[in-house]
């Protein structure tokens, strides 16, 4: 059983050099925001991380301190499901029958015995996405 809500993530846009996301995870760490996930790219010369944190409030304003070349925060899908095999199938099924659109997904999961996983998404419709996981 998957369960869908609404949720905001961090995007930060940096110039892309070597060790980055090292600093900016420092960063974050000195100040105590805990990144729950994570996904970070290259797109024309630019480093992109997307952050799911503790506490984005904290995480925009330190990182606007050090001044990022863009820190914003969007809405965001936030979907916890089990960790097994074909629940991302079943999640990606609903939303191809909703007609839903994804523009972006990643995702974590633990080793750790009944943990969730947790899909983090943007689709063009974020509600009509979480009425279509939730049924």
């Amino acid at each position: 059983m998957s369960k869908a809500r609404a949720g905001k993530e961090i995007h930060v846009v940096a110039d892309n050099r070597l060790g980055t996301l090292a600093d900016v995870s420092q960063w974050l760490a000195d100040k105590g925001v805990n990144l729950s996930s994570v996904c970070a790219y290259v797109d024309n010369s630019k480093a992109h991380f997307l952050f799911k944190t503790s506490d984005n409030k904290k995480a925009i304003e330190i990182l606007k301190a050090k001044e990022m070349e863009e820190v914003k925060e969007e809405e965001i899908v936030v979907v916890e499901m089990q960790d097994k095999v074909g629940m991302l199938k079943d999640m990606a099924k609903k939303l191809k029958s909703a007609e839903v659109d994804i523009k972006y997904l990643y995702g974590t999961a633990s080793s750790a015995p009944n943990a969730p996983a947790t899909i983090v998404f943007v689709a063009e419709d974020n509600k009509k996405a979480i009425q279509a996981i939730n049924g």
